[in-house]
């Protein structure tokens, strides 16, 4: 009878162990994200399925977590970790951070989950032209093309900001705007939803950064810590739906800064 009460002890705190295990796995997350489409990368405004949202929620079936997505606006976004009720935010960067934003924690920041390249597109015809080319350069509303702060502040070159990409897209295939401060796999995007037959490259003589999207908290540093570990995991399934989104084509090898 001894015998029989340890074993039945053994699987009572086996069973309890495992439950507490599962249950301490099965979180609820709010992932704050950007309001606007930069679709294939994100869309969560419109509910779409994207590159980001198809990562995100595999990763929570894998973990046994629940994950929610908040659209925020873009020109809080320094303030969103500070001031909104979210445990994650994406897409961030180190380098986004603004030096001013009162900072009563660590900002922690997952591996990098896709490389981008930021940079000027052009017409193919134009991707040999040089800075003085540049007038006026196209963007998202909200964003910046940091790349041109310089040209912009001494008025040489201004910008034109538009809620969608597709719109971009359009002005400069028509000649509206010289250059778009617009990742290649979004334009891609934006010329196959007009059913525009053009192709568009970075303009290699003026400058670019490859640079990566993060995933970053100030609560949970043990589920980035898990984060990093099933991106390595599933690395295989990650390029496949690179692949799938068509960012796997213009996703830069090579990535020197953060």
């Amino acid at each position: 009878m001894k015998i029989n009460n340890v074993i039945l002890r053994s699987i009572y705190c086996c069973i309890v162990c495992c439950s507490l295990s599962k249950a301490a796995q099965a979180d609820t997350f709010v992932i704050g994200v950007e309001d606007v489409s930069y679709y294939p990368y994100f869309d969560f405004s419109s509910g779409n399925t994207s590159f980001s949202k198809a990562l995100f929620d595999q990763f929570a079936k894998d973990s046994g977590h629940q994950i929610s997505y908040l659209p925020l606006p873009i020109k809080q976004f320094p303030k969103w970790l500070h001031q909104e009720n979210i445990d994650f935010k994406f897409p961030d960067n180190v380098r986004w951070q603004a030096p001013n934003t009162p900072q009563k924690q660590k900002v922690h920041f997952s591996e990098g989950i896709v490389a981008l390249t930021a940079g000027t597109l052009v017409l193919a015809k134009n991707q040999h032209k040089n800075e003085a080319f540049f007038r006026n350069i196209g963007t998202i509303t909200g964003f910046y093309p940091t790349l041109w702060i310089n040209q912009i502040e001494q008025g040489k070159v201004s910008i034109y900001e538009d809620a969608s990409s597709k719109i971009l897209v359009k002005h400069l295939v028509n000649g509206l705007v010289d250059g778009l401060d617009l990742d290649l796999a979004v334009a891609h995007d934006g010329l196959k939803k007009l059913g525009i037959n053009e192709k568009l490259v970075i303009n290699q003589n003026v400058a670019t950064e490859n640079y990566y999207y993060h995933l970053s908290t100030l609560r949970h540093p043990k589920v980035i810590k898990q984060f990093n570990q099933w991106l390595v995991k599933r690395r295989k399934f990650i390029d496949s739906l690179k692949a799938e989104f068509g960012i796997l084509a213009v996703e830069p090898s090579k990535v020197a800064v953060l």
